[in-house]
């Protein structure tokens, strides 16, 4: 039998080693090799890459080793759970008075008890990774990285993008984030312009989503030094990012001013092919949209996914017109409570 010290030692050496091998998986998971190449478009000064495979020649991925020409307010922001925080860069508060005029250093960010309950969930579940589908100026996208995470960031406004390319930059985590410039649509390759609030400069809306019959596809010139032009691209464009980035399993945060549906509409292969056991979304403003309500549900309950609020409280399918603004969908044999 070995004394005592030496099987501390033993034990200590384990630790350790089982330390290292973690980190080394874990980074040469997120550290991957690509096929993008330089695009010339309106982004190409933020350092923008481009898909070569014609089923993803329209998805554009920012390139983190570029810099942004831009100047703007960046700041640390809270520590969460005693040990997350990150970096975030903002708007004047005047032009956002929502996401940007909530963060105060140290302080108080936006929306700090979903960022929490997100991250929890990620504690919780180590195995799981991020999916943030409108992340404005990266909010959950930064903090879920901050746990070392690889977060699959999706942004449709330029200035937005710019604000999170250089925030990623400056907390030093572009090998965990793949951030998109396109907006989700369930049509690739057409150009839709964008609303202008403003007083929430960086919570715009797809004309096309709230105004449907009158909105129409632009063209590619328009959008060469207009942000509120861009984009879009299917959901499912995105399956060959994240095998390469050799994701298995995430949950996901939608929260696109009414062009929720469109996730589903033409993202059934992402679903099908990778775990997704939660997706906490916004019904805000796509609940004034029957068809699209219906789309959502019957989607999510094919797959067995249940309503849920975030007191894990079970919504009650005949009562739809009475559920929250925003709530979760988890499948069911996943909690979070």
């Amino acid at each position: 039998m070995l004394p005592t010290s030496k099987l501390l030692l033993l034990l200590f050496i384990h630790f350790i080693g089982g330390i290292l091998i973690g980190y080394f998986i874990a980074n040469n998971r997120v550290m991957y090799k690509t096929n993008f190449v330089l695009t010339p478009s309106s982004i190409e000064s933020r350092g923008a890459l481009q898909h070569t495979h014609n089923s993803t020649s329209h998805v554009v991925i920012v390139n983190f080793s570029k810099p942004v020409n831009v100047t703007f307010k960046c700041m640390k922001t809270k520590t969460l759970l005693n040990y997350f925080n990150s970096h975030i860069c903002v708007y004047d508060s005047q032009k956002d008075i929502y996401v940007s005029n909530s963060f105060r250093e140290s302080t108080s960010i936006w929306e700090e008890e979903g960022v929490t309950r997100i991250l929890r969930v990620l504690l919780r579940y180590p195995h799981l990774d991020f999916i943030d589908i409108g992340a404005n100026i990266g909010t959950y996208t930064m903090y879920a990285a901050a746990l070392g995470r690889f977060v699959l960031s999706i942004e449709c406004f330029g200035p937005n993008v710019d604000r999170l390319h250089r925030a990623v930059q400056l907390a030093d985590v572009g090998n965990r984030i793949a951030l998109v410039h396109n907006a989700l649509y369930t049509k690739s390759g057409e150009y839709l312009k964008l609303s202008n609030d403003a007083l929430n400069v960086g919570g715009q809306e797809l004309d096309a989503a709230m105004k449907p019959n009158i909105s129409k596809s632009l063209s590619h010139n328009q959008s060469l030094s207009n942000p509120y032009v861009v984009k879009t691209i299917q959901f499912d464009d995105l399956l060959p990012v994240l095998r390469e980035r050799g994701l298995r399993s995430a949950i996901m945060k939608v929260d696109i001013e009414g062009s929720e549906s469109f996730v589903v509409e033409a993202g059934s292969q992402i679903f099908d092919s990778f775990d997704i056991p939660m997706v906490q979304i916004e019904w805000l403003k796509v609940r004034v949209f029957p068809k699209r309500v219906n789309i959502l549900i019957d989607f999510f309950i094919k797959r067995n996914y249940e309503p849920r609020t975030f007191q894990c409280q079970l919504l009650a399918m005949n009562e739809v017109e009475k559920w929250p603004n925003d709530f979760c969908w988890t499948k069911k044999n996943f909690t979070f409570c």
